[in-house]
């Protein structure tokens, strides 16, 4: 897990230096995606679709809970989604469209935010 630590910081530090200035008008500070940068990776291994993977873990499921109460009753699902976006954006591989979808149905939970590499996350 370390490892997908030091991913989430590396990521973050590109997408920061390549984000323009409309963007940086719309986008949250980076400080407010630290939940997600520490809940998300732990789903990772699952949503690349590494074929050691094919269930989400626990740990998974659980901080995919913590998450789904921070769109509800916290940061909101927007900004969930940017931080993500920023997680991901361009990581090979890439997240799997199917696993996306299985996630939720596998923690036996309906996700308050979206999951995805590519959305516009101000809708």
């Amino acid at each position: 897990m370390a490892m997908a630590h030091i991913l989430v910081l590396a990521l973050s530090l590109v997408s920061a230096s390549h984000m323009g200035k409309a963007e940086e008008d719309l986008a949250p500070p980076f400080f407010v995606c630290r939940p997600i940068f520490e809940y998300f990776p732990y789903c990772m291994e699952f949503l690349v679709g590494d074929p050691n993977f094919n269930m989400p873990s626990k740990r998974c499921c659980q901080h995919v809970v913590k998450l789904n109460t921070l769109a509800l009753h916290g940061i909101g699902p927007r900004t969930i989604c940017w931080c993500i976006e920023v997680m991901v954006k361009g990581m090979t591989p890439p997240l799997v469209p199917s696993k996306i979808q299985d996630l939720p149905l596998m923690c036996n939970i309906t996700l308050s935010f979206p999951i995805s590499d590519s959305m516009d996350c101000s809708k």
